[in-house]
């Protein structure tokens, strides 16, 4: 080969711009305590979980992210009673995939596009993955205020596919003041906005309102042989992020959960149980890792 055509292209490949990676690994442990169950018996659940996240910028205009979640849920039903002495579930596991892709159309505006793959199951069960996908807009007002939406769907075990909202929004307060919807405790299925005060560059304090949506499948042994089961709640939580170097930091929160339901549905998709748990308090501790 030429060697002029040689180092040509050799200079070629170093001059174009290599894609630039973000990677992210996030752990929590989340325990929600005790509550009475509206019509007997009582409940408590700890989640323990960790999600890694990689986002890939392709050139000015375009973001490709991957993210991997794992999810244990251990649940304790309790009471001579209700649903509490039926002890519907005990420990669920949920992995979930997902891409999205996002492109600038321009200064002002963003389009998200998405696909999921997910399966939540309880422990002797089987896997039953769904998948859906995601599409949204966000529009940029100001460099301060970004405002948007749209809507995935999602398949479920023993129902119909699901479809969600998706709101976006980052709204600039003050210097150190911003509401957003990317959510610290965004773990699981959480979707919600949180105020966010940044007093120095290594503390950061937080107080959101979110909801969690949760549907599994259960095994073949219980009181719903190859049924599913639903919880929902909406969760207040209150937080402290301290930067402990720039690649670590720790989030230390608390709060209460309210609204909290419970569904038990048989393999048929016959509603057997439905009810709702009392306010309970909650604590958890997060950790991210940027590489």
């Amino acid at each position: 080969m030429n060697v002029t055509l040689l180092i040509s292209l050799v200079l070629a490949q170093v001059a174009e711009p290599s894609p630039s990676y973000n990677t992210t690994l996030n752990f929590h442990y989340y325990h929600q305590f005790e509550s009475s169950i509206e019509n007997g018996g009582d409940v408590e659940v700890s989640y323990t979980g960790a999600e890694l996240r990689i986002d890939n910028m392709i050139g000015d205009e375009d973001d490709l992210q991957f993210r991997f979640a794992y999810q244990r849920d251990d649940w304790s039903f309790g009471g001579a009673s209700g649903l509490g002495s039926l002890n519907p579930w005990e420990t669920i596991n949920t992995v979930e995939f997902s891409l999205q892709w996002m492109h600038q159309f321009n200064n002002q505006n963003r389009w998200y596009f998405g696909a999921i793959g997910k399966a939540s199951y309880e422990d002797s069960a089987s896997t039953s993955t769904q998948a859906g996908g995601t599409i949204a807009m966000a529009h940029s007002f100001s460099s301060g205020f970004t405002l948007g939406g749209g809507v995935g769907i999602i398949g479920q075990v023993n129902a119909d596919p699901r479809l969600f909202p998706i709101f976006i929004l980052n709204w600039k307060l003050a210097d150190n003041l911003r509401l957003t919807s990317d959510i610290s405790t965004r773990f699981g299925s959480r979707t919600g906005v949180e105020l966010v005060w940044s007093p120095r560059e290594d503390w950061e304090f937080g107080a959101g309102y979110s909801y969690s949506f949760q549907r599994f499948k259960l095994d073949g042994n219980g009181y719903a042989p190859n049924g599913a089961g639903e919880a929902t709640a909406w969760p207040l939580s209150l937080r402290a992020t301290y930067q402990v170097t720039p690649k670590f930091e720790l989030t230390f929160l608390g709060g209460i959960v309210f609204g909290g339901h419970l569904e038990v549905v048989s393999s048929g998709r016959q509603l057997l149980q439905s009810e709702d748990f009392e306010n309970a308090g909650a604590i958890g501790i997060l950790g991210q890792i940027s590489f």
